[in-house]
C-alpha cells in the first residue's frame, strides 16, 4: 500500500470528549490557505509547510506545523481500543484549507471510513472541482463557509473569485454529503442591509435553504495582527437578530 508515505503539514490534533461522556472526536487542523482573507487571525499559517517563526509572547522561536503519515493520524484518530473513556466516534479536518493537501485528505478519509468513522470537514470551497468531487462521497458533513456573494468584492477581501467557490457549493448540495453553510459576517464587508439581498439571491440560485450566522470574535494573532477591519466591532445581539430575521423575510432559514 501507498497510504503510508502519504504525508501532510499539521498545525495541531486536539481531542473533544462528548459532554454525554459517548466519546471523542479528533479535530485535525492542516495547515496551508490558497485565501488571503483581509481579516485572517494566523495569515502566517497559510504556507503548507513546516516555518519556522518568533513567538514575541514566549521570546523565542518554534517550528508552526509537524509532518504527520496517514497512518500516524489515523492512529491517533482511533484512540486506545482498550479504554472506554476514548472511544473515537468522529474525526474533523479543518485549517487553514484542509483540501489543499488533498492527496492526504483522500487517502486519512478513505482509511477512517473503512472503519465506519464519522468524518466532517470544514472548508472554504476554494478546491481545484475535480478533487472536490473526489473528496464528497468520503465526508458526512460538510461545513462549507461562504465569504462573499459578489464576484469582484470577493476576490478583493480572499484574494481569488468566489466562481469555483460557488460551483462546488453547488455540487455539495447534490452529492449525499450533509452540508452546513456558515456566514460569519465581518463587520464593515458583508454585514450591511443590502448584503442581506446578495446573499439570500446567491443562495436561492444555487439551492442553499439554511445558513448558519456564527459570531465573529475580533483576536489579536500571534503575529500581534489582529483580525478586524479597522474601527469595526461584531454585530450586537439585537443587530444579529435584525440580520437573521431579514434572511428568514427571504426565506432563508438562519441562526
Amino acid at each position: 500500500m501507498t497510504t503510508e508515505v502519504v504525508s501532510a503539514c499539521i498545525r495541531d490534533i486536539q481531542k473533544h470528549r462528548f459532554q454525554d461522556g459517548s466519546g471523542t472526536q479528533t479535530v485535525v487542523h492542516l495547515k496551508g490557505c490558497p485565501m488571503y482573507c483581509t481579516w485572517c487571525p494566523n495569515p502566517e499559517l497559510r504556507n503548507p509547510g513546516v516555518r519556522l517563526v518568533w513567538d514575541p509572547v514566549r521570546a523565542r522561536h518554534f517550528e508552526d506545523g509537524r509532518i504527520y503519515s496517514v497512518q500516524e493520524v489515523l492512529e491517533l484518530c482511533l484512540g486506545n481500543p482498550d479504554s472506554s473513556e476514548k472511544i473515537a466516534k468522529g474525526v474533523m479536518l479543518t485549517g487553514g484549507e484542509a483540501m489543499m493537501q488533498h492527496s492526504f485528505v483522500y487517502e486519512l478519509l478513505s482509511r477512517l471510513k473503512e472503519r465506519g468513522m464519522h468524518t466532517a470537514v470544514e472548508t472554504t470551497g476554494y478546491v481545484i472541482e475535480s478533487q472536490f468531487t473526489k473528496l464528497l462521497p468520503l465526508i458526512d458533513h460538510l461545513i462549507f463557509y461562504v465569504k462573499h456573494y459578489e464576484r469582484e468584492t470577493h476576490r478583493k477581501i480572499t484574494g481569488v473569485y468566489n466562481d469555483l467557490i460557488i460551483e462546488n457549493l453547488r455540487n455539495a448540495l447534490s452529492s449525499p454529503s450533509e452540508v452546513e453553510v456558515r456566514l460569519t459576517l465581518i463587520p464593515g464587508l458583508n454585514d450591511r442591509p443590502e448584503d442581506v439581498e446578495g446573499f439570500s439571491s446567491l443562495f436561492q440560485h444555487i439551492g442553499v435553504k439554511q445558513a448558519q450566522l456564527p459570531p465573529f470574535i475580533t483576536q489579536a494573532a500571534p503575529s500581534g495582527r489582529h483580525n478586524a477591519p479597522d474601527n469595526a466591532s461584531p454585530l450586537s445581539e439585537v443587530e444579529l437578530t435584525a440580520y437573521q430575521d431579514a434572511f428568514q423575510s427571504h426565506h432563508l432559514d438562519c441562526s
